[in-house]
Formats: C-alpha cells, sequence, structure tokens
C-alpha cells in the first residue's frame, strides 16, 4: 500500500515537472531547422515615456515688401484727342517752351509772344492806379475816377495774359509750326494731343475703379514696354449686354510708338502700399470672424540661422514650437494677405495648412520660403 502511494506521488511530481518544462520551453524556446534557439525578450516601454513625434512643417519669414493688387483688363487704344492752340492776341513769338512729343500739365505756358507793349501798358496803368486810390484817401478826387483806373489796371493785366500760351489739359505736344520770331494772328495754331485706352471693368469690380488711379498699359507691338498712365473718367452707367463699365486711361506715349486701334493688356493698380508686412494667403486660417497664424519659435540659434539661409528648396530640418497668434487683416488678395496687427518682421508662419495644430505644439522645420513676390 505504502510502495503504490510513493509510485502515485513520484508520478504526480514527473507530471507537474513536466508541464512546467513544456510551459518554459514553448515561451524561451523556438526551433529553427529542429534546432532549438531561446527567444529574445520584448522590453515594455514604461508608460508615458513616448515622445512626441513633430509635425513637419513649412513656414514663411514675415517681410515687409512693396505691396499692390492690380485689376487686369483688355481694351482698345482710341484715337489722339486734339487741341487747336491759339494765342488770344497777334504778335511775335518770343519763347517757345517745348518741343514737339513731349509732355505737358494743364496750366503750362507753352509759348510766348512779345511782352514789351503789354508790359508797358501794365506798369502806367499801375501807377496811374496808385495815384488814384491816394487822392481818393485824401478826398482830392470822385470815387468814378478811382474806379476808372481799377478797370484800366485789369484790362492791361488782361493784354498782358493774351501773350502767353496756356495748355487747356494735360497731353503732348503736337505739331508746332512757328518758330521763335514769327508773327502769329488769332488764327495760327500749335498742335496738343494726347491719348487713351479704353476697357470695361466687370460689375462686381466697379468699385474698385476710381479716377486718378495708376495703370499699366502692354500692347503687342511693345510686348517688353510697360506704358504708364492714369483712369481718366469712368462711366456712370452699366452697359446692358456685357455687364461692363466703361474706363478712359490717359497714357503716356511720348515716343509716340501706341497707334489708334492697337490692343491693350491694361493692369489698374487698385492698391499699392511700400513697406508692407505681407504673409501668402495659405498661412492664416479663420475661426469665428478671427483671423489667426500658427507661429514658429525655433528651439535653439542654429535651428534660426538654419531658417535664414533656407530658401523656397528644401534644407536641412530644424525643429520649433507652435503659437496660435491672433491677427488683423488691412487688405487681402488671392496670393497674399496685408497684415495690420499681430505679426513682426523676421517671424516665421506656417504655411500650406491642411489641418488644425495645437499651440506649443513641437514642429519640424522642413522648408523656409522667402519673397513670395
Amino acid at each position: 500500500m505504502k510502495r503504490n502511494l510513493k509510485v502515485l506521488i513520484t508520478l504526480v511530481v514527473v507530471l507537474f515537472a513536466g508541464a512546467l518544462i513544456f510551459s518554459f520551453v514553448r515561451s524561451k524556446v523556438r526551433f529553427v531547422g529542429g534546432i532549438p534557439i531561446l527567444k529574445k525578450e520584448k522590453k515594455e516601454a514604461p508608460k508615458g515615456a513616448t515622445e512626441e513625434v513633430p509635425a513637419p512643417v513649412k513656414v514663411y519669414k514675415v517681410a515687409r515688401v512693396s505691396f499692390r493688387d492690380t485689376l487686369p483688363s483688355l481694351g482698345t487704344v482710341k484715337g489722339f484727342r486734339e487741341f487747336d492752340l491759339k494765342f488770344p492776341a497777334s504778335g511775335v513769338v518770343e519763347y517757345i517752351n517745348f518741343k514737339e512729343g513731349e509732355p505737358i500739365t494743364k496750366g503750362d505756358i507753352i509759348a510766348s509772344l512779345d511782352q514789351k507793349e503789354a508790359l508797358l501798358k501794365l506798369e502806367y496803368a499801375k501807377v496811374e492806379l496808385e495815384k488814384q486810390t491816394k487822392l481818393f484817401e485824401l478826398g482830392s478826387t470822385v470815387e468814378a475816377k478811382l474806379k476808372q483806373s481799377q478797370l484800366e489796371y485789369q484790362s492791361a493785366k488782361a493784354e498782358l495774359e493774351k501773350t502767353n500760351l496756356v495748355a487747356v489739359g494735360d497731353g503732348y505736344i503736337g505739331s508746332v509750326e512757328v518758330d521763335r520770331g514769327s508773327y502769329v494772328t488769332t488764327q495760327d495754331r500749335l498742335g496738343m494731343k494726347d491719348i487713351y485706352v479704353e476697357f470695361g471693368v466687370i460689375e462686381k469690380d466697379i468699385a474698385k475703379v476710381k479716377e486718378g488711379q495708376n495703370t499699366e498699359v502692354v500692347v503687342d507691338a511693345y510686348p517688353d514696354q510697360v506704358f504708364k498712365g492714369k483712369v481718366d473718367s469712368v462711366s456712370p452707367l452699366v452697359e446692358g449686354r456685357s455687364r461692363t463699365l466703361k474706363v478712359r486711361s490717359k497714357i503716356s506715349n511720348p515716343d509716340e510708338k501706341i497707334k489708334p486701334g492697337m490692343f491693350g493688356r491694361v493692369n489698374v493698380l487698385v492698391y499699392e502700399k511700400d513697406q508692407a508686412l505681407v504673409i501668402p494667403s495659405s498661412s492664416f486660417k479663420k475661426k469665428e470672424d478671427k483671423y489667426f497664424v500658427y507661429v514658429v519659435h525655433p528651439e535653439n540659434e542654429e535651428a534660426g540661422a538654419a531658417s535664414e539661409e533656407a530658401t523656397e528648396e528644401k534644407k536641412e530640418s530644424a525643429f520649433g514650437t507652435l503659437e496660435i497668434r491672433t491677427i488683423e487683416i488691412n487688405y487681402a488678395t488671392p496670393d497674399a494677405i496685408e497684415v495690420k496687427e499681430g505679426l513682426d518682421e523676421g517671424e516665421s508662419v506656417v504655411v500650406d495648412v491642411e489641418q488644425d495644430l495645437q499651440d506649443k505644439a513641437k514642429v519640424e522645420i522642413t522648408e523656409t520660403q522667402e519673397g513670395i513676390f
């Protein structure tokens, strides 16, 4: 009986030991080609030890630039508007102040007649007026005599003004058919002319165009030359079929290269500002009527130096921390915006923002852009 109990106990021990050995072998040993090999133990990372992976971002370095917004249009160069310039009086030409093709401004004295006689008459009338004024103050002459002297002075002054040929508007001197020393009458003419381009502005852009705005015109005959001009007039009516507003712009044409009938590509300079703080339109987001950007602060000076040296091509990565910052926009175009408040020159903002980023998040700067214009 005792012997059978010992055998049973021994058998249980052997079975238990075999189970332990099988469990150990199964968890620690693997067979490769029939050869037992110990398995490598997997080390579990402690909780909280996983580091945040920095998100890769492209940034733009904020800078002050000459910023402008243009409104493109197509137009046709119209014929010259000509003004016949005639002296109000006859006389001998003393001075011609402009040559053919030179620009003139309204009020410029284009030419003058001999003024000796007119100046003598004016001087005599001035002396007579001063004398009659003093006599009237002393009570030695009647008021009618004083008024007569005043009228004679005004008449002499008007006669002097008639010896000057004054420009009636902005434009260019056309043909000059008289020379210095020539005797001219009120029928002799000097030519003045200017040229303009007429173009249409669609209804939704009407509010952008005003008289006096600068324009740039390019014609096919001179594709590499830009002709400057100004908006001269804006029609008060929108044409029915095209739904466009007719606009005219005078063009600077000193060499008379532009001819009537030419096709012109016009850019109206709607907005112009020097030293504007500008960022790409892809670098800001809007939320609840507020605009904000992601400002990137480099982790160290070396990262900042790397950002300064980077261009639009991909450079060695640097790392930084995000700051969500609210900004105020002064003017916006489809490609860029002028920042009124919220950013300083030299700071870096994330561009091509496709997803929401967290404040104080770590980022990897993969590219730095400079100069969007």
